[in-house]
């Protein structure tokens, strides 16, 4: 066939269902078997103007020019085979067309075709089908839906997961009157687990690469890809983890580090992917590692060289302690540490690179078309460009406005620029700055302004961000005009619209804002656009915010990080008010060690500021409600008294009143009651007298704390908790109330009134699920549990342990789920199961002694109770045997005795 289909391509992929069983149960037939079905395939393919590019055993691959010769030529194939007299077994074939990009490639083996995406997702619709069945892909029946097929329908199947193919694909099914129409469900994947990030062009090219970086990372633990920047090194890591995702058990998760300025935010931005939320006293890195430690899994760091140090570190740690885990890293330079593969990521071949500009110059511009007057043009391009993906398609974009002729003659004026008349090839940073540096030039005025000013952003923007920094005119018609260009990238989250740059991009539109001048008016305008997002309230530590506030000041987190940053070192009163106008954001979503952090660095800034006292003394009363609630008791006292002397001095009395009660409690979990409860009484003394809501709500809450705790004074602490979770409601002190609810859960349970517990520990988890805190959620269904079980009931709280026990582990809170074991374990001696419960308190022994986690006072009372007693019933031989089983158990196999129902 000389004139071979290629550019847009129907293929045909087939194989023989069942083949192996079908030779080994007919080994003298096989052999003719095989060779009928051969000339029936072969015999359709040709008849309809295919071309049989490739053969594996019985499998054949083919291509044709139109999706409808394809789609005969399956028909006849199926229908020959269908009335063959097969003389043993009949030979059933599965049949899968899907249409795409891809050209012939001559190689020492014959001709055959390259296009990964396209000849992977035909493989994949193919084997997702039954012996009998031809499946179409979407983009196959969108060309054949129109056409006139005489008693041919096509059966929607809906969307299906198939192996190593990121997104849903929606398959169809051909029906003939003379064909078969009932088949089983189709053979894809029910669920995967991944968070890799839709890519809305093709991959072209790379095959070698991909493969060989793939054979790499089968041996490696970690897989680092380098080059320089605007290689693809992000877009071939995101490749390669789509084609590992049926690899790895716990799926394929992407971190990207390009946003992160400071090397602290490495590890949240790695918890924030898996929802890993700080626990008290607990560091983030070790919540990470406790997580990912069973964990089978592929992680993908993204843009690291800004932090190659801190991210070797993070890696390494990683890597140690969690056995299972693989990484692949993209950087410009290696992370330099034991176990790491390097893989150098080359620029592209000239035959793929025309492949790439001609592909994103045609979805620039429709009418584009590669032609013979235009090639050797493409062509230098391409040369003059050294293969560099970015490079490539910032030069596609300009086909709006340039012919490829008028583009390369462009490009070879600024090159001779840049480097001073040398005609010799160029490094490629220069190569892609001289395009970069040529792109700018070619904007407008107002364009250029954009691309200045929106550098400021990081982790992306929306368009009332871009009105609020750069202006109205440069957000409309400049940032329009930069995603045109394929200068910014437009994304679609959630319904919501959102913007951001590809880092290199970025990088130089800043280096461009600040060699205009215009950088701290810019940066300053970004700062008052995130004092906006948070809207400084004094209520806001009290958690009067909506979801979606929260949702959005989560979506702007980068964007509060770097403007904390400049406000610090620049405007250091206005970071007092944008920290304390974050306070319920932190809070309430758990960022409370980056919280105190950056409370600790403005205090410090702000130390010798004057009239500045009640500002300070707000944000130390912020600051000693994150070290109550990491755990630091000490730190929060001295942040009490430093907040109550500067609202003393600024006559503030809420931040007062608060300090004060932040105070009682930091002085009860010292052991201080003597200070604690005059401290609390001060604390609603100074609310009652100035009317003060929220203050006297808080204040109520920590004196029935210490009367429950100290006094045990239980109708007095019922009275007041009663009172403040009113007060709450009443004003919609939403996380506040979820706090207090469980206050009110804990008394009611001691004094029997199961019922009042149960709404309260309800409320407090419906809010926390309300405001994105699982961790809450958790512990108040948790608790819950507890208090059913120590009121003698068994079924219900065993059901809501096994519930939970699955999702503390996936929280990483490994803590947690040996107290749940326990729990069971105790649920199971009273349904007479004394030998599992053995098991199951032997690996929460285990699993403590690993992690270092010692019991509370309450629980090393229960547990004290009821092991001497199941050691009595079981005898010390079989006690000791039982509970040496579980302590050989991993977590995993503890966690699956534990929801074993039967």
């Amino acid at each position: 066939m000389s004139n071979l289909p290629s550019g847009t391509v129907t293929f045909l992929f087939t194989d023989i269902e069942g083949s192996t069983k079908l030779a080994r149960e007919h080994p003298e037939q096989h052999e003719a078997l095989f060779a009928r079905h051969d000339s029936i395939l072969q015999a359709a393919i040709e008849s309809h103007d295919g071309f049989v590019f490739r053969i594996v055993g019985d499998s054949f691959s083919a291509a044709f020019h139109t999706a409808d010769e394809a789609l005969n030529a399956a028909l006849q194939a199926q229908r020959e085979l269908q009335k063959e007299p097969w003389p043993s077994a009949p030979v059933k074939v599965r049949m899968g067309i899907n249409t795409g990009s891809a050209q012939v490639k001559q190689d020492t083996s014959g001709t055959n075709y390259e296009g990964y995406a396209t000849l992977a997702l035909t493989q994949r619709v193919m084997s997702a089908g039954h012996g009998g069945q031809i499946l179409l892909s979407q983009t196959t029946y969108d060309l054949l839906k129109s056409q006139n097929f005489d008693g041919i329908g096509f059966l929607d199947l809906g969307e299906h997961k198939l192996k190593d193919i990121i997104d849903l694909e929606r398959i169809y099914q051909v029906n003939a009157p003379d064909l078969p129409s009932e088949f089983p469900p189709l053979k894809s994947l029910e669920t995967v687990k991944h968070n890799i990030p839709e890519q809305l062009t093709s991959f072209i090219g790379r095959e070698r690469e991909l493969k060989e970086s793939s054979e790499k990372l089968a041996s490696a633990r970690l897989l680092t890809l380098i080059g320089p920047g605007g290689t693809g090194k992000t877009r071939l890591s995101l490749q390669i983890a789509t084609s590992q995702i049926s690899k790895f058990k716990d799926g394929v998760w992407f971190v990207e580090l390009a946003p992160i300025s400071d090397l602290a935010f490495i590890v949240p931005a790695i918890a924030s992917v898996f929802e890993i939320r700080e626990v008290q006293n607990i560091p983030l890195i070790q919540l990470v590692v406790d997580y990912l430690r069973a964990k089978e899994l592929l992680l993908v760091l993204d843009n690291c060289e800004h932090l190659v140090e801190s991210s070797a570190q993070v890696a390494d740690q990683l890597l140690h302690e969690c056995p299972h885990l693989k990484i692949i890293v993209s950087s410009r330079e290696a992370l330099g540490i034991d176990g790491e593969t390097v893989y150098r990521v080359p620029s592209l071949k000239d035959d793929e690179a025309t492949r790439l500009f001609v592909e994103r110059a045609t979805k620039a511009d429709s009418r584009f078309k590669l032609t013979e007057s235009n090639a050797s043009f493409i062509a230098q391009i391409c040369s003059r460009l050294d293969g560099i993906p970015l490079a490539l398609e910032l030069a596609a974009a300009r086909v709006k406005m340039f012919t490829p002729e008028q583009i390369a003659a462009r490009l070879d004026d600024r090159f001779k620029l840049l480097t001073g008349g040398s005609r010799t090839a160029l490094a490629r940073q220069q190569t892609l700055r001289a395009l970069i540096d040529w792109s700018y030039q070619l904007l407008n005025e107002i364009e250029q302004r954009a691309l200045r000013g929106l550098s400021v952003f990081s982790g992306g923007w929306t368009f009332e961000a871009a009105e609020s920094v750069v202006g109205a005119d440069e957000a409309l018609d400049g940032l329009s005009g930069l995603v045109n260009k394929s200068l910014v990238i437009f994304e679609e989250q959630e319904g919501k619209s959102r913007y951001r740059f590809l880092e290199t991009i970025r990088q130089y539109a800043m280096e461009k804002l600040v060699e205009s001048g215009e950088a701290v008016a810019t940066r300053d305008r970004h700062l008052d656009f995130m004092l906006a997002v948070t809207e400084y309230s004094p209520t806001r530590m009290f958690g009067t915010e909506a979801s979606e506030l929260l949702d959005r000041i989560e979506s702007e987190h980068d964007n509060l990080r770097a403007a904390l940053e400049w406000a610090t070192s620049n405007h250091p009163e206005k970071a007092l008010m944008l920290a304390y106008g974050a306070a319920g954001f932190w809070v309430v979503r758990d960022y409370n060690n980056e919280a105190r952090t950056w409370c600790n660095a403005i205090l410090e800034r702000t130390e010798t500021l004057s009239g500045f006292d009640a500002e300070r003394g707000r944000l130390y009363s912020l600051l000693e409600w994150l070290c109550v609630t990491l755990g630091d008791h000490k730190m929060g006292r001295a942040a009490s008294e430093q907040a109550i002397a500067l609202a003393t001095k600024s006559n503030d009395f809420a931040t007062m009143s608060r300090a004060y009660g932040t105070l009682a409690l930091t002085s009860s979990f010292l052991g201080d009651f003597a200070s604690a409860f005059p401290a609390a009484e001060k604390a609603e003394s100074v609310a009652r007298d100035h009317n003060l809501i929220p203050e006297l709500s808080f204040a109520l809450s920590a004196r029935a704390q210490l009367e429950f705790i100290g006094r045990r004074d239980l109708p007095l602490a019922k009275a007041l908790i009663y009172e403040a979770v009113e007060l709450a409601h009443k004003a919609g002190f939403i996380w506040a109330s979820s706090f207090m609810d469980i206050g009110m859960a804990y008394i009611a349970a001691v004094v029997g009134d199961i019922d009042t517990a149960r709404a309260a520990f309800g409320r407090s988890a419906e809010t926390a699920k309300l405001l994105g805190n699982k961790r809450i959620a958790y512990s108040s269904q948790s608790e819950l549990a507890h208090v059913l079980r120590q009121h003698g009931e068994l079924d219900e709280p065993l059901a809501m342990y096994r519930d939970l026990l699955p999702k503390w582990k996936d929280l990483g809170h490994r803590a947690a789920v040996a107290h749940e074991l326990e729990c069971i374990a105790y649920i199971l001696v009273r349904k007479e199961e004394p030998e599992r419960a053995v098991n199951l308190l032997g690996a929460a022994d285990s699993l403590r002694e690993v992690i270092d986690s010692v019991m509370t006072k309450m629980e090393k009372e229960e547990y004290e109770q009821e092991v001497p007693a199941l050691r009595e019933l079981l005898g010390e031989v079989e006690f000791k045997k039982q509970w040496e089983l579980g302590r050989g158990m991993s977590m995993d196999e503890a966690i699956e005795l534990a929801l074993d129902l039967t």
